[in-house]
């Protein structure tokens, strides 16, 4: 006998006779519809919609890779949600794509979905919508009818609840590119919640790509540059096709580029179409930045992005919601980028700008302004300062800012120069050291075109040129104080301060050059007018007296020096007058005149009493306190008092180190010197 679940269902005929009789007619039998089979889940490895990269051109980034596999573990009855950001061009996407494929048997269904704004996302949902439709419909027998097609909210949410069912649990989407976020605190006219598409249900696995770093609902995963050399040196190699670890042009590119993979890939991909080295490519990026980026096409996987455009929608997102702080990240450009801090920015407001004053009036709102900018990965924050990369640097100077904005360039200026420290502030060295990589940006800039000095303050021109003095850039100083002299000279005339403090310092500059005849010509002159302006024993007059003597005594002419040395103290009338720098630095300086002299027991006392002024004023840790201490370590080595020595040069050597400068020169002499003496004491005594 038939099974009866097998006859489905029977239909019989009724049928009516001639004579109005109704009769049965005959039986059919058809099949039961058959059970529906239970939802599957499995869609498998979807990247179809997604850049098209080569998986054998990833490089690295096995600590980042190994934080994703923790974070989006499936087996986990939580939702796992991770955002990994970083700036644009860092390689997030193939960081998510090389997961995606290395891990995904371990889901049922690793979906890539193009994040970049609402409407490519909803798009996205429509497509996987229809393909969910398919896949389940398709399972049923004679599936066979055209699928309907769908609105745009019907499609968001079948895929929301298609997340949400209880059975489907292991999924991982990738949202890629969510770079416009619309969040509590971050405003965004463009910009949209991405949670709006997330499952009703709080399950499966989420992995975000952003530029934001302000994405608080997801754990995060910071993406830096190439942090190895050799990384960047393999991303070159694969993207060029020729020997880059064997190209010592190709080791300065992937130095120049800084470990950034979007800027390495473009020079790889223009190096394998072209018959240029790197070394040709280097010079081009350098020499001519914009003609480059005109002539050279985006990665083929990237049809809407390439090296020069990549951060331009990060800025306009900034600019929408703090315009001020678009504003700064312009005059970045013009500094260096390595290196910023409130101070150096706060101190150039004066008369600057109202945009600039109002976000340099406190450092709160410094912070504010510095804090959106890192939101969209366009600066670093580290303890104490901010950084820009270095291809997003070159890309404001040369991109963004293009020609010399006079005002924004003489704003730059400014703020380097308000920061420039005097040999009489405590940690000037420290101080001016940092400002360098900010003066030899300024100078890049320059040097770029024709720029008019006559629109800068003569005051700033002078700082620049004491800047340069100080970091040892002498012939970059002398032109700057040139500059000022000119100006100081037709503003002011011959006999004014500010034009002979400008001769005075040109006259310690040739002493530095060995220009002796010309130092003692503008010697001569400062001492002349000052001299006329105030007399022949104000402090100033002094020290260029004081001046005259080291040139003196550099030359060899002993007797003049003492006597100019003996004339600047001689003209100290008062106990402040005794105990004013330029007076001590005389002292200094005539102790190591009685000390080449053979006069030990008054270079002793001269050392002595600049020692307790300087002291007194700086600290015990000042360059100038220390340069003492240390020369009299000197003086009793010559005496033979080794304990002595041996104890002001540990003075030395702890102070310069309390004060961080143990990658100073002196640092390292000072050590050499009690290395010296160890050997000196340890050395049997000849008979």
């Amino acid at each position: 006998m038939a099974d009866p679940s097998m006859l489905g269902n029977q239909y019989q005929h009724i049928r009516i006779d001639q004579g109005g009789k109704a009769q049965l007619g005959n039986t059919y039998n058809f099949p039961a519809p058959a059970r529906p089979l239970p939802p599957s889940y499995q869609l498998g490895l979807n990247l179809e919609d997604a850049p098209q990269i080569d998986e054998q051109l990833f490089i690295g980034r096995e600590d980042e890779l190994a934080r994703l596999h923790e974070c989006l573990s499936p087996s986990t009855e939580r939702q796992n949600m991770v955002a990994v950001s970083g700036l644009g061009g860092i390689g997030k996407t193939q960081l998510s794509l090389h997961f995606a494929r290395q891990h995904h048997q371990r889901y049922s269904a690793v979906i890539w979905l193009n994040a970049s704004s609402e409407v490519a996302l909803k798009a996205a949902y429509m497509s996987l919508a229809q393909r969910i439709r398919r896949h389940n419909e398709q399972r049923e027998a004679g599936q066979s009818e055209v699928i309907e097609q769908l609105k745009e909210e019907q499609a968001v949410h079948l895929v929301r609840q298609w997340l949400s069912q209880a059975e489907n649990k292991t999924w991982l989407f990738i949202f890629d590119n969510y770079d416009d976020p619309r969040l509590p605190g971050v405003r965004s006219s463009t910009g949209y919640d991405i949670r709006t598409f997330f499952p009703y249900s709080t399950q499966g696995s989420i992995l975000i790509t952003t530029r934001s770093s302000r994405i608080t609902f997801a754990k995060s995963v910071r993406l830096n540059k190439l942090d190895n050399l050799n990384q960047s040196l393999a991303l070159l190699t694969k993207r060029s096709g020729r020997r880059a670890h064997e190209d010592v042009y190709a080791m300065k590119l992937a130095q120049r580029f800084d470990g950034l993979p979007l800027a390495l890939a473009t020079a790889g991909d223009y190096i394998s179409h072209t018959a240029d080295s790197f070394g040709e490519y280097l010079q081009m990026y350098e020499q001519s930045w914009t003609d480059l980026a005109e002539n050279s096409d985006g990665l083929m996987e990237y049809d809407d992005r390439t090296l020069y455009s990549t951060w331009n929608l990060s800025l306009k997102q900034v600019a929408a919601q703090d315009p001020q702080a678009a504003k700064l990240f312009r005059l970045m450009g013009y500094l260096g980028n390595a290196d910023l801090w409130y101070e150096l920015f706060q101190k150039g407001a004066g008369s600057a700008p109202d945009w600039f004053c109002e976000i340099t009036r406190s450092k709160a709102r410094f912070n504010k302004a510095m804090a959106t900018l890192h939101g969209y990965s366009l600066i670093e924050a580290m303890p104490g300062h901010y950084s820009l990369h270095t291809c997003v640097h070159d890309w404001v100077l040369e991109y963004l800012i293009g020609k010399i904005d006079i005002a924004l360039f003489g704003l730059a200026i400014h703020c380097v120069a308000r920061n420039v420290a005097s040999d009489t502030m405590p940690e000037y060295w420290l101080v001016n050291s940092r400002l360098n990589h900010h003066a030899l940006r300024i100078e890049h800039c320059y040097q770029r075109e024709v720029f008019d000095w006559n629109v800068v303050d003569m005051g700033d021109i002078f700082n620049f040129g004491y800047l340069n003095y100080s970091i040892g850039r002498l012939k970059e100083a002398e032109a700057m104080y040139m500059r000022a002299l000119k100006g100081y000279e037709k503003a002011w005339g011959m006999e004014h301060s500010l034009t002979l403090g400008t001769v005075n310092n040109l006259g310690l500059l040739y002493v530095d050059q060995g220009k002796m005849a010309e130092s003692e010509a503008m010697y001569m002159r400062a001492l002349k007018g000052k001299e006329k302006a105030w007399g022949a024993e104000h402090i100033s007059t002094l020290d260029t007296v004081n001046n005259l003597a080291i040139l003196y005594q550099e030359q060899g002419k002993i007797a003049k020096a003492e006597a100019m040395y003996m004339r600047a103290l001689n003209g100290c009338k008062t106990a402040s007058d005794m105990e004013h720098i330029s007076t001590l630095d005389t002292v200094h300086n005539l102790a190591i005149l009685y000390e080449n002299q053979g006069k030990m027991a008054e270079a002793e006392a001269m050392y002595m009493w600049a020692l307790k002024g300087y002291e007194k004023a700086w600290g015990m840790e000042h360059s100038l306190t220390l340069g003492t201490v240390n020369n009299l370590a000197v003086l009793y080595s010559k005496q033979g008092k080794y304990a002595e020595t041996e104890k002001m040069y540990r003075q030395a050597l702890d102070g310069y180190t309390n004060a961080r400068c143990s990658c100073h020169s002196n640092t390292r002499l000072i050590t050499r010197n009690l290395s010296l003496l160890r050997e000196r004491k340890s050395a049997p005594t000849r008979g």
